[in-house]
């Protein structure tokens, strides 16, 4: 029987979106303080004085939403619910798996999994978390639109005592618990806006602050009492609100549609996401229906240049489907695939691409009959970082006399496009979770499916994998990688990180990540003077 307990090294359910972008660093390069630069200073010059309108610590809240945390619409307002509850498990910032509820998770087959929990655990009412409280609050999960994807893979969930519960899963997990990112509240909450929880802090009486919850262990060891929730209209008023100090912590995505325009007077790291940017292709396509020419572009693609000149720190290249630096990464695999138009233009070749009626252009034959290429490639024209990376593949596609024309997409066209198999090549970008999981985009009957792939080769690779014990996993991840990347399935172009702003000189020991921006917030030291 394997003994699966606290922490796992996490090596993606996907949520069915495409929207993100980021720099060239490995997971070890989130930082816990910021450089020079970052810290609005001239290297130099004298430290500048802290910025804070006020001695108070702000962060800001849609009071016209609900904060259930399973059940509320409200983004700016899921930002802190760790700071109000407990989740089964969670995930930091170099995507390692531990949790404080869970003491014990067994399992024989990956399928079949046991879990123990730590009952000596207060909600903010002083009541004791049970087994029932954690499978309430998964079960609330797997009906919400925000959690269902990563929880698509569980079957069921049931208690099994006071302390222990079940989850079966299929395919067969042995990273599961990774996908437990799920907030815990208390049951038959879910029809309430500010359900009790067994965080470090609770929602004051008046509802305009967190304060500490006498009943948390961690009450002790957090840096500051009360931390005060202010509303703002939209993103405009909320940014001069940060300028001014009125609010002292915030997150942008720089690559995304929606990138804000914070101004330097503030601290700024990155933390890694597990939001890959890739090109993927129509199999039925006259150029792309070649597994030849679709493993060509993995050699036509320049994503140091992508990352470094488009992206700033805000993505890492990545030739592997998975982030760079973690456990399941080789680089020495990865770099196997590093740019070489000379390359990929042999490969090309091998795809039956050439001067077939030596006009001096390239053509491609189709049922024995000569046809010119005009390769569709469609990218949704709402993201600039993304428009400048398609621009640049297309670039290098024509450079080899592989004629290739860009559709800059609305997204809703785009979505259309991609839907009805309306192009030959695509850019896009998908939230993996992270067990870096990308089975559903090859999968029969798949949303994501949008190559209309018909090989049940790559679903079986990743469902290998998924299932290998850890000594075997990252064998099991190569080989996927093998089957998706030699045969063309997708082509991986980077990953994206997001930033987290605070007032400069304000909070020391930041460790966010793309689930918990308060992520080990007891380290923290959160100081006005």
């Amino acid at each position: 029987m394997v003994n699966t307990k606290l922490k796992f090294l996490i090596t993606i359910a996907l949520i069915m979106s495409m929207t993100l972008a980021f720099a060239a660093c490995s997971s070890s390069d989130v930082q816990d303080e910021p450089d020079e630069a970052e810290l609005g200073q001239t290297v130099g010059q004298e430290v500048q004085q802290k910025i804070s309108a006020d001695s108070v610590f702000s962060v800001s809240y849609d009071s016209g939403s609900s904060i259930n945390p399973i059940s509320t619409k409200s983004a700016v307002n899921l930002q802190f619910a760790s700071l109000l509850y407990d989740f089964v498990y969670t995930v930091d910032e170099n995507f390692e798996v531990s949790s404080r509820v869970v003491t014990l998770a067994v399992t024989e087959d990956y399928s079949w999994w046991v879990f123990t929990v730590d009952t000596s655990i207060k909600f903010s009412d002083g009541s004791n978390l049970t087994a029932a409280d954690v499978v309430y609050s998964i079960s609330q999960a797997r009906l919400s639109s925000y959690y269902r994807g990563r929880l698509a893979n569980i079957y069921g969930v049931s208690t099994l005592s006071s302390d222990t519960f079940a989850i079966t899963a299929t395919p067969a997990n042995s990273q599961l618990p990774s996908l437990l990112t799920i907030p815990i509240i208390k049951s038959g909450s879910i029809s309430e806006s500010a359900p009790i929880g067994s965080g470090p802090y609770k929602l004051s009486e008046d509802g305009g602050s967190l304060v500490l919850s006498e009943e948390s262990r961690k009450d002790a060891s957090m840096p500051i009492d009360v931390i005060y929730l202010r509303t703002y209209s939209d993103n405009q008023e909320k940014i001069s609100a940060f300028e001014d100090g009125l609010i002292d912590i915030v997150t942008n995505d720089p690559t995304g549609t929606f990138s804000l325009g914070y101004g330097n007077s503030n601290d700024k790291r990155y933390y890694n996401t597990t939001n890959m940017q890739y090109v993927g292709y129509n199999m039925r396509s006259n150029v792309f229906s070649s597994a030849e020419c679709r493993a060509a572009m993995n050699y036509a693609i320049d994503r140091d240049e992508i990352v470094e000149n488009y992206m700033a720190r805000a993505a890492v290249a990545a030739s592997l489907p998975a982030f760079p630096g973690t456990a399941l990464y080789d680089d020495s695999y990865a770099a196997k695939f590093d740019f070489d138009l000379e390359k990929s233009l042999e490969l090309f070749g091998k795809g039956n691409i050439a001067d077939h009626d030596n006009d001096g252009e390239l053509e491609c034959i189709v049922t024995g009959i000569i046809v010119e290429i005009d390769i569709k490639f469609i990218v949704n024209n709402e993201s600039s970082v993304k428009l400048r990376a398609a621009r640049q593949i297309t670039e290098n596609l024509n450079s080899m006399g592989i004629k290739t024309t860009l559709y800059e997409l609305s997204y809703a066209d785009y979505i259309s496009a991609l839907q009805s198999g309306d192009f030959d090549m695509y850019y896009g970008e998908l939230k993996l979770t992270p067990d870096w999981n990308i089975s559903a985009l090859f999968e029969e009957g798949s949303a994501l499916n949008y190559a209309k792939c018909t090989d049940a080769g790559y679903a079986k690779a990743y469902y290998a994998y998924l299932a290998a014990p850890e000594t075997e996993r990252a064998q099991a991840f190569k080989d996927a990688c093998s089957y998706v990347l030699e045969t063309g399935g997708i082509t991986p172009v980077c990953f994206e990180r997001c930033e987290i702003l605070s007032r400069r000189g304000v909070i020391t020991g930041i460790k966010a990540t793309q689930y918990d921006i308060f992520n080990k917030i007891e380290d923290w030291t959160i100081s006005f003077d």
